[in-house]
């Protein structure tokens, strides 16, 4: 199966969940109401939701620029951001969010940005992400632990279960990183396993191959691990990152004229939400992601805003960036894409490699 197809199956596969997601939310709604209640906001607190979601992207786009650059790769920011909204595009449009990267990586390959510094990125940031979001909810809960279980009793089940995933997600990604004799056993059984189910033939050349990959990963893991303040840079950034996609809530309860819940509250409720349906396995978390907020937020918004509320949210944070980080990753593809022609473009992985690693902070 080509990958356009892919593309346009998950297209259609999210558009399906939507579908059906709409019915259940809008089949005893009026729709006049509805909007006579969207119009009464303010739309100032809207336009600084909006800011958040480019805030969020401009984070991982200044992650990756700072990998990069530190292993000694000539990119701009620019680029770097449009990887960024190619990553958020095809994360939101693919199930568990697995096409995100591997477009990121075409994309990087078509910038001229080896496969080895390109994967070694997005798993530094992978991995990071993964732990800041889980200790970012572990010490909002343990501040404002008797308000969190009042709220989210209703999504409890989904969020142990999205706990006990990112942290083996995480230990796995760590382990690919740092430990040698892991990743190497898992190459040889994984290329085992692919040569007893007849998917290839060569098993020795594919496994070196794939060990002369991870050579220059743990290369460039030893270096990152070296360099605290890169490490520290990366965290902070990330921190920074999760707190604008947590802030969106709280620019909606302002925007509804609403008092009498803190912006540490709201930022709590919203940390453990996201967790929440981080590893629930739909496109853009749709139908989760609504359902889950409906439920943790009903006490912080009155009956007849909880609705209108979600439609916001999930409207600046998910539907209007997927349709702006399409246009861009359009307009992303058509310039790394109008030099195809090129010999070095196209054959990214012949250009020289060299670990020479500079400190650039």
């Amino acid at each position: 199966m080509n990958s356009k197809l892919k593309q346009l199956l998950s297209l259609f596969f999210m558009i399906c969940l939507i579908t059906i997601t709409g019915y259940f939310i809008f089949k005893d709604q009026s729709i006049g109401t509805l909007l006579e209640t969207i119009e009464s906001v303010n739309p100032l607190y809207l336009i600084l939701g909006l800011g958040m979601m480019f805030t969020f992207v401009g984070c991982e786009a200044f992650n990756t620029f700072s990998i990069l650059r530190a292993l000694g790769q000539k990119v701009s920011y620019p680029k770097c951001l449009g990887f960024a909204f190619v990553g958020f595009y095809f994360s939101s449009i693919t199930p568990s969010a697995s096409g995100g990267q591997p477009a990121q990586m075409f994309y990087m390959s078509k910038a001229n940005i080896h496969l080895s510094y390109s994967s070694l990125n997005l798993l530094i940031i992978t991995a990071v992400y993964q732990v800041v979001m889980m200790v970012y909810a572990f010490i909002v809960f343990l501040f404002n632990q008797q308000f969190i279980i009042e709220n989210l009793y209703g999504i409890k089940y989904f969020l142990m279960f999205s706990i006990c995933m990112n942290t083996l997600l995480t230990a796995g990604i760590l382990l690919a990183m740092f430990s040698k004799t892991f990743i190497y056993k898992l190459i040889n059984g994984i290329t085992l396993g692919l040569k007893k189910l007849r998917l290839i033939k060569n098993v020795d050349d594919k496994r070196e191959k794939l060990e002369a990959m991870v050579k220059e990963y743990t290369k460039g893991a030893d270096y990152i691990r070296t360099h605290p303040l890169l490490l520290l840079r990366i965290v902070l950034t990330t921190t920074v990152q999760l707190t604008a996609s947590y802030l969106i809530p709280y620019f909606v309860y302002k925007a509804f004229h609403l008092e009498g819940f803190s912006l540490f509250q709201i930022i709590s409720i919203q940390s453990l939400v996201s967790l929440a349906v981080s590893s629930i396995p739909l496109p853009g978390s749709v139908g989760a992601s609504e359902n889950a907020f409906m439920r943790a937020f009903k006490l912080l918004f009155t009956t007849h805003l909880i609705l209108p509320a979600m439609l916001l949210c999930r409207g600046i944070s998910f539907y209007s960036f997927l349709i702006i980080s399409g246009i861009i990753s359009m307009i992303v593809h058509f310039i790394f894409t109008k030099n195809k022609n090129n010999p070095r473009m196209q054959n990214p992985d012949k250009q020289s490699t060299p670990w020479q690693l500079k400190k650039t902070y």
